[in-house]
């Protein structure tokens, strides 16, 4: 009937016509299947959470690996042991920690054997412990002692491992332990790693703080100036401690565990001063990298080490004062452009030196 109506419009009123075509057109409209059923909301119940726990992604097991900082073509440091060398000697000249210099000369090396002359010696590189051998050690308790897999010390050839992990290994030799690094193009580039230390600084710091203020000028061990309160002999040898900067400059590189020391680029020609009272233990050309350079020994436990110089103008025996101008800044050796290497060693240990240089 409806239908009938519509087809003929004379037989109501055209009003009415169209009030009964819109009823038809909702009809059809509330007939379509809902969009959104009551079974498609669940009704939420006590305790239960609110939102799904989301599933944990584990990193990839090859994220992390041991592998060399040497870049692509790069040549690793060595040294051919000269008469008169000590483990020291070695450490110096090769730029590595004292304690690592067993494990520039091989695996069955023990520090009571005397370096042999001619030999040539490799650096381990950068992201390698070297680890003397304790009694009753074997490849499985050195690597869980590393939190590491026996495999992954195994990797690395030059420490020449018996075959068994639970073999024992010989007392006071020495063996090359792989830091882990974040897995990369095996460039050996540090630009991912960060240092929280430093971090922690710059965030707690006001904004457009530049991060070279923060390593000259924030370093909580730094120890302050101290003034001479007398005179002192001329032939004294022995420093005090206090650490004065070697350069005015800035910053460059600073310490990392990849370059334990600091670099201050400054013109070439700048003076160069010691840091600190001593004896010149070392003073001319270092045929690993350093080129010209000069190395003090405070008679305090203390070396402190000068790179890249242009000029030497002291020489080996001679008694420096603090603040004595011993060169001057270059760009010999293994260097990209005029600046100051320097390292602190503590009972040869190589140490930050913002830690130890006198506040500016």
């Amino acid at each position: 009937m409806l239908a009938c109506i519509l087809r003929n419009p004379r037989m109501v009123g055209g009003g009415l016509a169209a009030f009964l075509w819109l009823l038809l057109v909702l009809s059809r409209v509330s007939a379509q299947a809902p969009v959104i059923t009551p079974n498609d909301v669940a009704t939420p119940t006590p305790g239960a959470p609110r939102f799904p726990t989301p599933t944990p992604v584990a990193p990839p097991a090859a994220s992390f690996a041991a592998r060399s900082l040497h870049r692509t073509g790069d040549t690793p440091v060595t040294y051919t042991v000269q008469p008169g060398d000590t483990l020291l000697t070695v450490a110096l000249e090769m730029g590595i920690d004292l304690e690592e210099a067993p494990c520039a000369v091989a695996p069955t090396f023990t520090i009571d054997q005397p370096l042999v002359i001619g030999d040539v010696l490799t650096a381990p590189p950068a992201n390698m412990l070297c680890h003397a051998v304790q009694p009753g050690e074997t490849l499985a308790t050195v690597a869980a002692h590393y939190l590491l897999l026996p495999g992954q010390i195994r990797a690395v050839t030059w420490n020449r491992l018996p075959a068994r992990d639970d073999a024992p290994l010989t007392t006071g030799t020495h063996m090359r332990i792989p830091l882990l690094l974040p897995a990369g193009d095996g460039t050996g580039s540090t630009s991912a790693l960060s240092d929280a230390d430093f971090l922690a600084i710059m965030l707690n710091s006001p904004i457009n703080t530049s991060p070279f203020v923060v390593f000259a000028q924030r370093g909580a061990n730094r120890k302050p100036a101290q003034s001479v309160t007398g005179p002192v002999p001329a032939d004294w040898p022995y420093g005090s401690g206090h650490f004065t900067w070697p350069v005015y400059g800035w910053l460059s590189q600073s310490y990392r565990y990849d370059h334990r020391a600091i670099d201050i680029a400054a013109p070439q020609g700048t003076p160069v001063t010691a840091a600190d009272r001593g004896v010149v233990l070392r003073a001319g050309w270092n045929q690993q990298g350093y080129g010209q350079f000069v190395i003090i020994d405070h008679k305090i436990d203390y070396l402190t080490l000068y790179a890249h110089l242009d000029r030497i103008l002291v020489k080996e025996g001679e008694v420096v004062g603090q603040g004595q101008v011993i060169g001057t800044v270059g760009s010999t050796g293994n260097s990209t452009g005029p600046h100051l290497h320097f390292e602190i060693r503590d009972f040869g240990r190589l140490t930050n030196p913002l830690e130890l240089l006198a506040a500016p």
